[in-house]
C-alpha cells in the first residue's frame, strides 16, 4: 500500500497535496470519508497458480474524495482527473517499485462516482483498486 501511495504522490495531480495521500486501514471515520486520497486494503483473490505456487492479487482501493461545498464549488471534474491518471499510471507500470517480491499490477474498476455519498453527504467520490498479483509458495 505504501509502493502505491508513494506512485500516486509521484504523479503531482492538481489540486492534491503530498500530506493528502495517505495509507489508512479505511477511507473514513465511520462518518465522514477523508479528504483527498486513501489508499486502504480490500478483499484479496486467489487464482489457480500451481502444485507449487498460489496465485494471490492482493487489493488496495484508492478512494478518491473532494468536499463538493453543497455544489457550489463543483470538484467532480478534479477527481475524475485524478482517477485517469492514477489508472494510466497503474496499466502502464505493471510493476511496484521497492516491492522485494515479483508482482505484476492489474487495475480494476470501482465507483466511478458513489451516487449514494453524492447526495446523502455532498461529497465526491470515486474508488479504484489496484489488485497487485503474486505468486507464493504453497506452505
Amino acid at each position: 500500500m505504501e509502493a502505491i501511495r508513494d506512485a500516486i504522490k509521484t504523479l503531482s495531480l492538481t489540486g492534491l497535496e503530498d500530506n493528502e495521500v495517505k495509507v489508512r486501514r479505511l477511507p473514513h471515520d465511520g462518518e465522514q470519508y477523508y479528504q483527498g486520497i486513501t489508499v486502504h486494503p480490500v478483499k484479496e483473490i486467489f487464482g489457480q497458480g500451481s502444485n507449487l505456487l498460489e496465485e494471490v492479487g492482493y487489493g488496495c482501493a484508492v478512494t478518491m474524495v473532494e468536499n463538493n461545498n453543497n455544489n457550489s464549488d463543483y470538484k467532480l471534474d478534479q477527481i475524475l482527473l485524478w482517477r485517469e491518471a492514477i489508472r494510466r499510471y497503474f496499466v502502464e507500470n505493471t510493476t511496484l517499485s521497492g516491492v522485494s517480491e515479483t508482482c505484476t499490477i492489474k487495475v480494476e474498476t470501482g465507483h466511478v462516482i458513489d451516487w449514494d455519498e453524492l447526495f446523502d453527504k455532498n461529497i465526491d467520490v470515486s474508488r479504484l483498486v489496484i489488485r497487485v498479483r503474486t505468486l507464493e509458495t504453497r506452505t
